[in-house]
């Protein structure tokens, strides 16, 4: 294996690939390699160019800090939805903030 692999992103694109119902060959075709390529990618054997990480980490929705592992968390895109339902997902969100809060403070 190469030195510049990034430890345990191929898990977790293929966590994040399967939660978003894509398939190998569509990630490949998004990116223009080929699907044995994205099968390296997931099996930690190759890390894909920045350019490749950047258009992962969009298709995916999440940030490329998550993607790589240097953030922990990822992110909701909103703008899918419209503006009553943005509403009730950050009250929920709001609400379970202070569920964890106050039981962090028992």
């Amino acid at each position: 294996m190469a030195d510049n692999i990034i430890y345990g992103l191929g898990d977790k694109l293929k966590q994040l690939r399967e939660k978003q119902r894509l398939t190998q060959q569509e990630i490949a075709d998004r990116l223009s390699v080929d699907k044995n390529t994205v099968s390296r990618y997931e099996r930690d054997e190759i890390t894909p160019p920045i350019d490749k990480l950047v258009k992962l980490a969009v298709m995916l929705n999440v940030s490329l800090d998550y993607l790589v592992g240097i953030g922990k968390e990822s992110y909701l895109i909103l703008n899918e939805f419209d503006e009553s339902q943005r509403e009730v997902i950050l009250h929920l969100i709001n609400g379970l903030k202070e569920s964890f809060i106050k039981e962090k403070g028992d």
